[in-house]
């Protein structure tokens, strides 16, 4: 089985397009979608049907799906302590752009998921809004692991944190992703949280989307690192009436 791996995409359809022409040209069974399909980009609706095109097998709950759903159930605010001014414009105007379907498409998305060899949240299996930023959160989490790997979304960086068991102890390593290292052979007993980077507003140094194919029978991650019309999507945000800071940041991948 291959597992196309898709995080944060944050409304940015245009970035989302860019990843879907890139994927075709590889093979994949079935998709994972790990969450924050919408805040920050200007085109949610877009991007929400063709995720729905998509048929994932998962759609998991981001952080910033869930504060759309208390918006709309009247709760703003109930869910986390992330509502800055950005996050709480964004999020109004895609509750008023978003479509009864859409909405009901988000209802649909789960908090969790589990297979034979992988398991999947948004954030973290601790404390589900917490980043697992580092070798400490991995390490902090490691004790709800259940199976080999943990697929996580949330921080827009991809990286690997690995622990094999060499006898009486965890070898833990950090894997990053570079142009010189795009693919991750998952080495024999090893026990990880990977994370394929965000589709929508990557911020670990570079302003390409980032997602990532799972060949299960082979054991390898390989991330892609994709080019889309930045210049246009920082068009729309400032069409749109979109906080500027949203357009500035894109070009950084900050």
């Amino acid at each position: 089985m291959r597992y196309l791996l898709l995080s944060d995409i944050h409304g940015n359809d245009i970035a989302l397009e860019a990843v879907l022409d890139d994927a075709r040209r590889r093979r994949w069974d079935q998709v994972l979608f790990l969450g924050d399909l919408v805040g920050y980009y200007t085109r949610p609706e877009q991007a929400a049907r063709r995720l729905m095109e998509l048929e994932p097998a998962v759609c998991l709950m981001g952080n910033h799906d869930q504060l759309l759903l208390d918006l709309a159930d009247g709760k703003p605010g109930s869910n986390m302590n992330m509502e800055s001014e950005i996050v709480t414009f964004v999020i109004g105007k895609h509750l008023e752009e978003l479509s009864s379907e859409s909405i009901e498409f988000l209802r649909g998305f789960r908090s969790s998921a589990k297979a034979e060899r992988w398991q999947a949240v948004h954030g973290a299996l601790l404390r589900r809004w917490d980043y697992i930023s580092s070798m400490q959160s991995a390490q902090a989490n490691f004790p709800l692991l259940e199976r080999p790997i943990c697929f996580v979304g949330h921080t827009h960086v991809p990286k690997v944190f690995a622990s094999v068991n060499a006898g009486r102890e965890e070898l833990w390593r950090v894997f990053s992703f570079d142009n010189d290292r795009t693919t991750y052979r998952i080495p024999p007993r090893a026990r990880l949280f990977f994370n394929p980077g965000s589709i929508g507003q990557p911020r670990d140094g570079s302003p390409l989307a980032s997602y990532a194919i799972y060949d299960e029978e082979m054991g390898t991650i390989e991330l892609r690192r994709v080019e889309f019309d930045l210049v246009a999507v920082q068009r729309s945000v400032r069409e749109n009436g979109y906080p500027e800071p949203l357009a500035a940041r894109l070009a950084k991948g900050r």
